[in-house]
């Protein structure tokens, strides 16, 4: 094994700071280690092995394969959770195999790490053909939703509570609720990532919010980064000291949390 793959993998396993020397800098994002595909150059993504399905109802993701999969603690698997996919979910794309492992691609555009005996092999077919995935830097226009549709479907979220990584009914984190519910209400699908949610929509002031825009923050002890769907003059999120969805002012998460700017995804016509 190369020392650059054996440093990497430690890396993921502790989540220690990375070696910027010894490690290329690739966004959790895409893919964890380039030097793990077929080609060492281009890395083409475009050409997966086949599709697949998970072999039970949720399946964790994780940022890279891990050693002595089956002997870890439930921490340690959480501390190196992606993300997670589920039997309801659209099938994913087998990009890369590696020992008993597969580097997998969502139809959301997140790739990450799955044990090979959680995969199930399906067809090969389009599964993403009909995806709407949501524009960078500009509005998608709809006809005018009623607000009573848009509370019963964020009520629907109430009683699920929060799981850092989670995309499931079991347990979510804030951008997998942020994708959830706009997936729910208008079969748009946003990039699983906070980060890579901020990209989406147009900026919107924090003085000038509209139902259903997106804002983001940072925490202010663990500097990580959260986001939340103003409704109801209020911001609905998922929240680990809240333990699952909460809804609070938004003067009131400030003072948790730092804001950092709003993105309005919509722009609702009147019929």
């Amino acid at each position: 094994m190369k020392i650059e793959n054996y440093l990497h993998i430690i890396h993921c396993t502790l989540k220690i700071k990375p070696l910027h020397h010894a490690l290329p800098k690739v966004s959790t994002r895409h893919v964890v280690d380039k030097n793990l595909c077929r080609d060492k150059k281009n890395c083409p993504l475009d050409k997966p092995f086949g599709w697949g399905k998970p072999s039970r109802q949720v399946v964790d993701i994780f940022r890279c394969p891990l050693d002595n999969f089956d002997h870890l603690t439930d921490r340690a698997k959480t501390r190196n959770r992606q993300t997670q996919t589920t039997l309801e979910d659209l099938p994913f794309q087998l990009i890369e195999k590696k020992k008993k492992w597969w580097l997998v691609k969502l139809a959301d555009d997140t790739f990450g790490w799955l044990p090979a005996k959680q995969i199930k092999r399906i067809k090969d077919l389009n599964y993403w053909d009909k995806v709407k995935l949501t524009p960078k830097n500009k509005t998608i226009p709809l006809p005018y939703h009623a607000l009573t549709k848009i509370r019963r479907i964020f009520g629907e979220f109430k009683e699920i509570p929060y799981l850092w990584g989670g995309t499931a009914k079991r347990g979510m984190d804030c951008s997998a609720f942020v994708q959830k519910i706009f997936l729910r209400l208008f079969g748009i699908l946003l990039p699983r990532n906070s980060r890579e949610q901020k990209k989406c929509g147009t900026f919107v002031y924090s003085t000038a919010l509209c139902p259903l825009d997106i804002l983001f923050f940072v925490h202010s002890t663990t500097s990580r980064h959260h986001v939340g769907v103003y409704l109801d003059e209020k911001v609905w999120h998922f929240c680990l000291n809240k333990k699952g969805l909460s809804t609070e002012p938004l003067d009131k998460m400030k003072k948790r949390y730092k804001y950092l700017t709003a993105r309005r995804l919509f722009e609702f016509q009147n019929s």
